[in-house]
């Protein structure tokens, strides 16, 4: 059954479109078997060559303690390492291993082909100006 969404307030709308880009990204993503927090940190320590548990949790707005379970699980599924600091040899730095490096690459092409999906049948200023309103939106909600 189609939803209505000539007549529904935009926060209502919003919150449907999203529900229906999640679940429709989870079963495209299936087969990496990674769940949403560990996909986060895969896609932040791509941007890095390392970084310590505690930088990490910093990038993603999190605890250190709370990502601890995610990272073990990672690293036991060989898609991080985790090694002593040169400098430091209290801290751990971790890294993404190659099997690491190669899921970013295949969540990339997934992540493309839901683009795709989303953005059929819109034109490239379109998709722009979405993008605009997005981060206008994000900015208005962000707290200081």
């Amino acid at each position: 059954m189609r939803c209505d969404l000539n007549n529904l307030p935009t926060l209502g709308m919003m919150g449907i479109v999203m529900h229906k880009v999640m679940n429709r990204a989870r079963g495209m993503y299936q087969e990496f078997d990674l769940n949403k927090s560990q996909a986060s940190i895969l896609f932040t320590l791509h941007q890095r060559d390392s970084m310590s548990q505690k930088e990490l949790a910093s990038r993603l707005n999190v605890t250190a303690p709370s990502i601890t379970s995610a990272i073990q699980k990672m690293e036991k599924e060989n898609y991080l390492t985790r090694r002593p600091d040169e400098k430091d040899q209290r801290v751990m730095r971790l890294s993404l291993t190659e099997k690491g490096k190669s899921c970013v690459r295949g969540v990339r092409t997934v992540a493309e082909e839901m683009e795709n999906l989303m953005f059929q049948g819109m034109n490239a200023e379109e998709v722009l100006l979405l993008r605009r309103f997005m981060i206008q939106i994000y900015d208005n909600l962000r707290e200081e």
